[in-house]
């Protein structure tokens, strides 16, 4: 079997504090890039002459932004212009461990079903040192939640929030025309990496690797960051704030996720070859916060049979808070009907 040949897509903008090592990191890998392709957005500072005196082997295709694309296009259009059978995205800050590429290819050599593979990453100072921490405890995908991406729930992992880092990711050529253009209109959370492994999970072609691959750099410049984020900063909502709330503060995140997941769906037909019966977690989704913001408001007894057959179904238990408490999830539920 022929080894698949490996495409770096490289973003850059005002990265000439670490982008020496960053690349160096990748041409020092066992396993070499067939080609490295850094798209920078316009860069007012050193990146560009600090990546052209670096001396290599491995063909390194430079591309400038006049005017800059920001991020999510500029990825985009460095993944166009990638030639290899896989790709890898790159930040400009970060130290991939020496054997990413061989560990990443070989995976993906064995297992041909994979369209996308993902690994977790350590989380560094901005001097490489270690902060002691997993990229995935940021993004609680622990134990249990890995088992159920095992079982087939991707799709509904990654509903409830970004779970894959675009930096650990790697991805076939072959599903790029399927995957751009990079939808910008649907959220402004929701960017490439993201969107590209929910486009994989809905036919579960997409793996991960529970190793530390890349050294995740931690410093304030940075665009994103592994921060703890909305799986614990979330809002919990009280017993005694579902009876006093206004009903319309009440289903204001419900219809937020509704008209999400409908963007999506919509999406995902009008550019993909996906049909609508192969989008069933999201439209389980959509159909779900869609139910919960239409419950009549007077009289209750209403709202019982349509939210007690929506609990039957499970629904509250899916699409509750990350660490929501089997209490919360039956709150909600009781909240639906009396609030």
């Amino acid at each position: 079997m022929n080894a698949p040949t490996i495409s770096i897509a490289l973003c850059t903008y005002n990265g000439s504090k670490y982008i020496k090592t960053q690349l160096e990191s990748i041409i020092n890998q066992t396993l070499k890039p067939s080609e490295i392709i850094i798209c920078d957005d316009n860069s007012t500072d050193d990146t560009l002459s600090i990546i052209q005196s670096i001396e290599t082997s491995i063909p390194v295709r430079i591309y400038a932004n006049k005017p800059a694309l920001r991020t999510v296009k500029n990825f985009e259009r460095a993944v166009s212009l990638c030639t290899g059978d896989l790709i890898m995205f790159s930040d400009q800050d970060d130290f991939w461990v020496p054997t990413k590429l061989e560990i990443m290819s070989r995976y993906m050599q064995e297992h041909p079903n994979t369209n996308v593979l993902f690994s977790n990453a350590l989380l560094v100072d901005e001097n490489l040192n270690s902060l002691h921490k997993k990229m995935w405890e940021t993004v609680n995908l622990n134990e249990h939640e890995l088992q159920r991406w095992r079982n087939g729930y991707s799709t509904e992992i990654l509903m409830a929030g970004s779970r894959v880092t675009g930096c650990t990711m790697c991805f076939r050529r072959t599903i790029v025309p399927e995957i751009i253009p990079f939808p910008t209109q649907i959220d402004n959370d929701f960017i490439h990496d993201g969107w590209i492994a929910m486009y994989a999970s809905i036919t579960n072609s997409i793996d991960f690797i529970n190793e530390d691959l890349i050294w995740y750099r931690q410093h304030p410049a940075q665009q994103v960051g592994a921060k703890d984020s909305e799986f614990v900063q979330q809002e919990r909502v009280t017993l005694k704030s579902r009876f006093t709330r206004p009903k319309t503060q009440k289903i204001e995140p419900f219809l937020a996720k509704s008209i999400f997941y409908k963007k999506i769906i919509d999406y995902i037909l009008e550019n993909t070859s996906y049909k609508i019966e192969d989008l069933g977690p999201l439209t389980r989704a959509f159909e779900h916060y869609n139910l919960r913001t239409k419950l009549p408001f007077m009289p209750r007894i209403k709202r019982f049979v349509p939210a007690i057959v929506n609990y039957a179904k499970g629904n509250y238990h899916k699409y509750c808070h990350v660490g929501s408490s089997q209490l919360g999830i039956l709150q909600a539920m009781i909240g639906d009907i009396v609030e």
